[in-house]
């Protein structure tokens, strides 16, 4: 089973024990904790060590994560005792898109050859969030490579309007079409 397959289990499992109300206090403890383990590779390497006892791995993770919430303190060391260390990396991730899922929160990625006006982007999250029957949160990029328009991705979901996209499909319609064509004698 994959990493992630495993790491999103852990966490289902977490959030179906874990006080809605608590959601926001171990997402952010848990932001801390991933970027610990992002920025010091010491600690990563003692994590991840075999030959490291579960038992220091444990008093290691109650020492770094003291201000976490107690819930988080015992999920970490209870990921450690099922020695499944490899997935504390990814655990950030899969809580962040589980706890999103939960709250009814779907986010997605708007690119676009030019910056969008903040009304725009509001508008377009205000569509979006219509049509999905959820609350979307947009993350704006610019690709000048698009020449115009934008490309929307939403969870599962994909809008391509952009100028390139559309150049290519009339390309490889004339292209299509121009092959049909039977030569004049």
């Amino acid at each position: 089973m994959s990493d992630a397959r495993v790491a999103r289990r852990y966490v289902h499992g977490f959030l179906g024990i874990l006080d809605a109300g608590r959601i926001d206090a171990v997402e952010a403890a848990l932001d801390r904790f991933d970027n610990l383990l992002h920025v010091s590779p010491d600690v990563t390497a003692v994590l991840y060590h075999p030959t490291v006892s579960r038992l220091k791995k444990q008093a290691m993770v109650r020492a770094l994560a003291a201000d976490a919430p107690p819930e988080l303190i015992r999920f970490l060391c209870h990921v450690i005792e099922k020695k499944r260390e490899h997935i504390l990396k990814i655990l950030n991730v899969e809580f962040k898109s589980a706890a999103d899922h939960a709250r009814g929160i779907v986010r997605g990625r708007v690119s676009s050859a030019a910056a969008l006006r903040p009304d725009q982007q509001e508008r377009l999250t205000a569509a979006l969030s219509a049509a999905l029957d959820r609350q979307v949160k947009l993350e704006a990029h610019i690709d000048a490579g698009l020449l115009a328009g934008m490309q929307v991705v939403v969870g599962s979901y994909a809008i391509d309007g952009s100028l390139k996209n559309r150049l290519a499909r009339l390309h490889k319609y004339l292209l299509e079409e121009t092959a049909q064509l039977k030569p004049v004698a």
